[in-house]
């Protein structure tokens, strides 16, 4: 028995074409999070630049999206900010088809980016009740 280390001198081991791709597939991956230097940042949005956005909000949700509960349209002062935003966006998007809203909404928010949207909804969202 030897007390000191030695390296196997057989040579390497045979590695198929398919672990081999596989490895380099994993590592690639392993990557590219460490590559960006993190997360890139979210645009959290901005309440006064929506206050300047939202004119066509308050003309049918009442003063500042506060309407009163004698209104057809909903009361969007103070809702979620995620909320307000995927709303926002679908319409814009024309992803939500439900009841007459649509119509209206959809013209509204037509021509917004994601980051107006964002200011949008911060604004309403920095509401309270």
């Amino acid at each position: 028995m030897q007390t000191s280390p030695e390296f196997d001198r057989r040579g390497p081991l045979p590695v198929s074409s398919g672990g081999a791709l596989l490895f380099c597939v994993l590592m690639i991956a392993g990557t590219i999070g460490f590559s960006r230097g993190g997360e890139v940042p979210v645009y959290p949005g901005d309440p006064k630049k929506g206050l300047d956005k939202s004119a066509a909000c308050v003309s049918c949700h009442e003063g500042h999206g506060r309407s009163t509960g004698t209104s057809l349209f909903p009361r969007i002062g103070g809702q979620d900010f995620e909320y307000l935003y995927r709303s926002l966006r679908e319409y814009r998007d024309g992803q939500r088809r439900m009841g007459w809203a649509p119509a209206m909404m959809n013209d509204a928010v037509k021509g917004f980016s994601d980051d107006d949207l964002k200011d949008i909804a911060r604004h309403f969202s920095s509401m309270r009740w």
